[in-house]
């Protein structure tokens, strides 16, 4: 029972998100062609009209229908999968190539530092997304090859801008651990790099791998939402016009960041537009957290020594002579001096 209650964030984290990603593709499958398009036009009890689109968030539409009579609760849905999965993708990309990267600069010595820390330091100090933003631009607008491609590129292009930082930051807690006496011990009796890394460095970063996963993946969120309001969106735009010739370029798979993005715009018209995604993304990067707090206490537990002495019921010694003895058995400790039988000693 204790040990369900220490796992119940990690528990309830990924029932959440295998539950939306399970609920979108229910929808895209099974839901999806048994819907009807909202009406273009609300009528009241009367008859009367009293609306078009876009529809404000309501019991029949909870996220509202934007002004191009789509239903965006559903929208929501179908793009939990992509969202979901484009963060997932990312982070495995940045943590195997940063945990490998990160070895390698954790065995290095400061020459190599002077060169290389100029280089992660820009990293570290100017915004990513203000990295990305001129390659993401003229990756969207088809430079490169075709669709299936530039996706490709699109995701490469945002694993790779966060692996020097995160080669920085694991390869200091690999220089750290190999200062550890049993470290020293083991170069000192002939231990060569390799076998450091299978033996003890790749155990050591064992325990952190899930929760570096699960904090990248965090971030690919964040980082999407701020590429979305740049309208800059993976997988690409199409554009969609309404009555009066006015376009929009929307995403063509519904990704939440790019659906905050698009509506941008439209703030001061319809200002519930982005509600729907915006508490999408709300609801995932909580439940990810959740999971990050459960990792977390399973690891500070790891940590902890289970073996604790019992300081209490140690006793004081200092009228024994140098020879007399004590006798220890079935956990406690009778002097073999009759004069000093009251004595204990607990183990």
């Amino acid at each position: 029972m204790k040990k369900l209650k220490q796992n119940l964030p990690i528990m309830i984290g990924c029932f959440m998100i295998i539950g939306l990603v399970a609920f979108s593709f229910i929808y895209t499958y099974f839901i999806k062609d048994t819907l009807k398009p909202p009406p273009t036009f609300l009528y009241n009890d009367e008859g009367k009209m009293i609306g078009t689109y876009g529809y404000p968030p309501s019991l029949t539409y909870p996220f509202g229908v934007d002004r191009f009579g789509r239903d965006v609760f559903w929208m929501v849905v179908d793009g939990a999968k992509y969202t979901i999965a484009i963060a997932l993708v990312v982070a495995i990309i940045r943590v195997v190539f940063g945990i490998l990267f990160g070895i390698f600069y954790g065995f290095t010595g400061k020459k190599f530092e002077t060169i290389v820390n100029p280089f992660i330091n820009a990293f570290r100090f100017v915004p990513a997304v203000i990295i990305v933003l001129p390659i993401f631009q003229m990756l969207q607008f088809g430079v490169g090859g075709n669709q299936f491609r530039i996706i490709s590129l699109q995701i490469l292009l945002i694993s790779f801008i966060a692996i020097p930082i995160l080669t920085s930051t694991i390869g200091d807690e690999v220089k750290e651990f190999l200062k550890n006496d049993f470290i020293l011990s083991s170069k000192v009796i002939g231990a060569g790099n390799m076998w450091l890394r299978r033996k003890h460095v790749f155990p050591f970063l064992r325990t952190r791998i899930l929760l570096l996963f699960v904090q990248q993946t965090i971030q690919v969120l964040f980082l999407l939402t701020q590429l979305g309001v740049f309208r800059l969106f993976i997988g690409g735009a199409v554009t969609l016009f309404i009555d009066d010739g006015d376009g929009r370029d929307m995403s063509k798979a519904n990704e939440w960041a790019a659906m905050i993005g698009s509506n941008f715009f439209e703030l001061s018209i319809d200002p519930w537009v982005i509600i729907g995604p915006s508490i999408a993304f709300i609801v995932t990067i909580f439940a990810f957290n959740l999971i990050k707090l459960g990792i977390e206490r399973m690891i500070h537990k790891q940590q902890v020594p289970t073996k604790q002495f019992k300081h209490h019921s140690v006793k004081d010694f200092g009228s024994l002579n140098d020879f007399d003895f004590v006798n220890n058995t079935d956990g406690k400790t009778d002097l073999l001096e009759k004069d000093q039988s009251s004595f204990v000693l607990s183990k």
